[in-house]
């Protein structure tokens, strides 16, 4: 069993200046001599599908698509090693990464962050990276959209539960076809789920770790 966890609210929480919207801005100046005409609503969605919206609204062509996403990358290092813009995880969520461990399975990531951007996260965080397996993990930064992340995770997961924060999260598990496990800790309320059909709502991984376990004891065949 491999537990895919989105990152972003789900394991940590960015609590940097503006959770770090000034690296777009400051990634489209440095490479076009722009400022982004406006930043797209980034709650659900991939890097990559925020940085085309962020070009396209500009009007750069495409070509600039390649410079723009290497430049972001390299700022969002920058931006995360440093003490004052470092993420936190979320409460009692360690313990749930811990938990999953013992029983045998696998944590993996599945996140519209890009491979580095997730790496500095969780280090900033105070995670070891160690703790996941990235060859079994996926990421933002040449997917469209959460639903085609999930279903390139399809074809490498043959037995996966997802676990994340947003309705983005609950259509990639859907398209994916992984059990979906939603938590409140991004900011959204269990009812937002329910059409997703989640098997668990986790508001308080303290109190609910056990549930947690025992969903994904059963969901293993």
């Amino acid at each position: 069993m491999i537990v895919l966890w989105d990152l972003d609210g789900t394991l940590v929480l960015d609590d940097s200046p503006q959770g770090g919207l000034g690296v777009f801005a400051q990634a489209l100046r440095e490479v076009s001599g722009q400022e982004p005409v406006s930043i797209p609503d980034r709650h659900g969605k991939v890097d990559w599908q925020i940085l085309d919206e962020i070009r396209q609204g500009a009007g750069l062509p495409t070509s600039v698509a390649g410079p723009l996403t290497r430049r972001f990358k390299e700022l969002s290092v920058e931006w995360y090693s440093e003490p004052a813009n470092a993420c936190t995880p979320v409460p009692g969520v360690a313990e749930a990464l811990r938990a999953v461990h013992e029983a045998g399975w696998v944590n993996a990531l599945i996140t519209g962050n890009s491979k580095v951007r997730a790496h500095v996260k969780l280090q900033s965080a105070g995670f070891d990276p160690g703790l996941f397996d990235w060859d079994h993990s996926f990421f933002g930064e040449i997917y469209p959209d959460r639903a085609a992340l999930a279903r390139a995770a399809t074809r490498a997961v043959h037995q996966g539960v997802l676990v994340g924060d947003t309705g983005g999260d609950g259509v990639a598990a859907n398209a994916g076809g992984f059990p979906f496990v939603a938590v409140t800790t991004g900011g959204n309320d269990a009812a937002s789920f329910t059409k997703y059909g989640p098997v668990l709502v986790v508001e308080d991984w303290n109190a609910q770790l056990d549930a947690f376990v025992a969903t994904v004891t059963a969901l293993v065949r």
